[in-house]
């Protein structure tokens, strides 16, 4: 069955759904950037709703144009890239922000190193297989449950539970691309576009534990 296309985009629903996300991101970061109550806050915000707006820019991109050859696998591949540095980039603001001493320096040192990895893997082997990028990216990100505890106590159970959402959403997402279900209008609206919405979903919730409990946050 073919896709439904608008125009030479191709896969519009990703496309769109993606471009909008990397649009409002930009806007998060002006918000978060209202909200920063010191330097720390505003470079750490900053950093993570940016990384916010390249991923999903990056990801409309690659979804909405028929790449061909060499250019479509490094547009894959800086796609793929882009999930380690969101993921490394939403704990930044816990980390930088909140956290203190040596959980601070372990954890934030820890994550961006496997953000690191992750990336070079990417681009220097032929083939990484998805089973691994995923396992990194959410290694990465359930990390952070090392530091609920504190977080809870430090910015309250609100900031935890949006954390939590956001990550169970990322979950979900990633089992349903894996999985291939629900098909649902596979020309239109599959579980491909599913995955898109919960990543979307997932990322708001983050933003919002973010721009909520992180930035008015004082030591």
């Amino acid at each position: 069955m073919d896709r439904y296309r608008i125009g030479r985009m191709h896969n519009p629903m990703r496309g769109m759904l993606h471009g909008g996300a990397a649009a409002a991101a930009i806007g998060g970061a002006a918000l978060l950037a209202a909200r920063a109550l010191e330097t720390r806050h505003l470079v750490a915000g900053l950093a993570f709703a940016l990384s916010l707006s390249a991923m999903f820019t990056v990801s409309s991109l690659y979804h909405s144009v028929n790449w061909q050859d060499r250019r479509r696998v490094f547009m894959q591949r800086l796609d793929h890239s882009m999930i380690f540095l969101v993921v490394a980039a939403t704990f930044t603001p816990f980390g930088v922000v909140v956290l203190d001493g040596w959980l601070r320096a372990a954890l934030l040192a820890l994550v961006w190193a496997m953000a690191a990895v992750g990336i070079v893997l990417k681009f220097a082997l032929p083939r990484v297989k998805t089973g691994l990028s995923v396992g990194i990216q959410h290694s990465m990100g359930w990390l952070s449950l090392a530091a609920m505890p504190l977080i809870w106590q430090r910015v309250g159970p609100g900031a935890v539970l949006l954390v939590l959402a956001g990550g169970i959403c990322y979950t979900v997402g990633t089992v349903i691309f894996a999985i291939k279900r629900p098909r649902m209008f596979p020309n239109i609206f599959s579980y491909h576009e599913l995955f898109h919405v919960l990543v979307v979903a997932g990322s708001t919730l983050h933003f919002l534990a973010v721009l909520w409990y992180v930035m008015p946050y004082r030591a």
